[in-house]
């Protein structure tokens, strides 16, 4: 079985590389705060539609988190997004994703999102995207009541590096 799913995804990769639309990247984050530390991995793969503003891509996050006199505890979380570039200029693009979290260790409920953001292609295969705030529909996933969420997090956005093949 993972011969085979090993086999599909490197025809995959190979398929849509060749219409160099393909792009990989992710990104790594760490908190410490006093009685508290986590450490989160999200590696990203997307395919860019040429000729329109929509990729979709997949970010899968796994986070490690540990608490003062707590177990450690360990989540994963699979992010398939549907992306509109809403507006380029020069090596800047404004965003918007469609994303959907859920929870697959640890968290089993579900969130869906839209999170607005800007990316600056530094040069032709190398994208730098921060995201900023979003409003979310939470179904016990991120909190204990299930309900809509603003998060204006400007103080902290996500930053991801990619390779655009």
């Amino acid at each position: 079985m993972k011969k085979l799913f090993l086999t599909l995804v490197l025809a995959f990769t190979g398929i849509f590389a060749a219409n160099a639309q393909l792009w990989m990247g992710g990104s790594v984050g760490a908190a410490f705060v006093k009685n508290y530390s986590t450490f989160t991995i999200a590696p990203e793969i997307g395919y860019s539609f040429k000729g329109t503003p929509l990729t979709v891509a997949a970010e899968v996050d796994y986070t490690f988190m540990k608490a003062k006199d707590i177990k450690a505890e360990h989540e994963l979380i699979l992010k398939p997004y549907l992306r509109c570039n809403l507006a380029t200029i020069e090596k800047f693009g404004v965003f918007m994703d469609l994303t959907g979290d859920f929870g697959v260790v640890n968290n089993k409920g579900y969130a869906i999102s839209l999170r607005p953001g800007v990316a600056w292609m530094a040069t032709e295969h190398w994208t730098a995207a921060f995201r900023f705030a979003f409003l979310q529909y939470d179904h016990g996933m991120y909190h204990n009541v299930n309900g809509v969420y603003l998060d204006l997090k400007t103080v902290a956005p996500s930053f991801g590096l990619y390779y655009n093949f």
